[in-house]
């Protein structure tokens, strides 16, 4: 090989080696993360909240037998709807109706036996005058005519029992509802304090749930409520369906109810037993969908006029804690746990503890980080 020619094998493998030496340094270099980030300032929002409700009837009445004896009748299906006075059962009134001729029977002889008593008084009195008989025969017989009359009018007391009581084995409907939890067929025997039936007027239903003491303190403070000896009212004499919003009503099967419906009452004192208050929500029932008895989540609006609100790929969870980065002036992170809940759309996390107004947050890459981490 002359001399030109390893001249130019050298300039080769250089060149070479400068070009693979650049790609090497080029290929290891790390691209640098742009982090996101938001400064916190107060925000409004509306938060649904949720809770498990029981749905019962305004009126709800359970129908006891005033009479016992044997079921003779029964007029009806369980959940179907019944009419005011619709008669329900009829329990065997043989018994009744000869409880009744037999009063009748006791009250003629106490009228007769008072007309005869009275003859007697008032010919005494004629006797009396005359001096044929003295005082105390005309006392006596007086006596005997006031207790023929008592006997009359206890013997109409009698009557009146025995047909009141022959009425009873007729049982009829208190007012128009949906009729239920009936465990009684003809033949059955109706005893006294164990009910038959139950009727709910289901033209309008009420749902209960409970709020926990937060949720009570927070509902107070945002609608301006008033404790009142029946409970907690709206601002300046407001009914409490005219001071919050309309709630709704979700169903079992996910789907939610037509009518939207309004908070009725809330309980001024806690139970201590389970931490909450018991609130009602009353909800109209034109087309009879809703039933006692029923489950359901009422959904009631929130109105949040100062709350902090980060996205929620901002949070890193440490299993049952939240954990946001925090920039500090300096450019570095810093991990503050806080005490947050999800908005309803599942977007953001709403925060009621652990940050304040001008705090800024990373809100992109969160699960790159960690404390001291300069990423600015």
């Amino acid at each position: 090989m002359n001399k030109s020619h390893l001249i130019i094998c050298l300039a080769t493998i250089l060149a070479a080696g400068m070009l693979f030496s650049c790609g090497k340094k080029k290929n290891t270099q790390m691209p640098q993360v742009k982090y996101e980030t938001k400064v916190l300032q107060s925000e409004s929002r509306t938060y649904n909240m949720t809770f498990p409700a029981t749905l019962s009837g305004t009126s709800e009445v359970k129908v006891y037998p005033q009479v016992e004896g044997i079921i003779k009748k029964k007029n009806f299906t369980s959940g179907t709807h019944v009419r005011k006075g619709q008669v329900l059962f009829i329990i065997d009134p043989t018994e009744y109706r000869l409880s009744v001729q037999s009063a009748e029977a006791n009250l003629s002889a106490a009228k007769a036996q008072m007309e005869t008593t009275k003859l007697q008084y008032e010919s005494n009195q004629e006797l009396y005058a005359k001096k044929v008989i003295s005082d105390y025969v005309l006392k006596t017989s007086l006596n005997a005519y006031n207790a023929a009359k008592s006997a009359v009018q206890q013997a109409e007391a009698q009557l009146n029992i025995a047909k009141t009581n022959l009425g009873y084995c007729t049982i009829t409907s208190p007012f128009d509802g949906v009729i239920g939890n009936n465990d009684f067929d003809e033949g059955d025997m109706a005893v006294r304090g164990n009910y038959l039936c139950e009727v709910s007027d289901n033209s309008e239903i009420d749902a209960d749930f409970s709020l926990n003491e937060t949720q009570l303190l927070h509902t107070i403070k945002e609608y301006n409520l008033k404790v009142t000896e029946n409970g907690l009212a709206g601002p300046q004499g407001k009914l409490l369906r005219d001071a919050m919003p309309a709630i709704k009503l979700q169903l079992k099967d996910g789907s939610i109810y037509d009518h939207d419906g309004n908070v009725t009452r809330i309980d001024a004192i806690l139970n201590q037993g389970t931490g909450t208050v018991t609130c009602v929500a009353s909800f109209t029932n034109p087309d009879g969908v809703l039933r006692s008895g029923l489950t359901a989540m009422v959904i009631m609006p929130i109105k949040m006029d100062s709350v902090l609100c980060v996205p929620q790929t901002a949070a890193v969870r440490l299993q049952d804690q939240l954990m946001f980065y925090r920039v500090k002036k300096d450019g570095m992170v810093e991990g503050v746990i806080c005490q947050a809940f999800p908005s309803n759309d599942g977007k953001e996390y709403y925060i009621t503890e652990g940050l304040e107004p001008g705090d800024e947050v990373v809100t992109n890459g969160v699960r790159k980080l960690s404390n001291g981490m300069k990423i600015r």
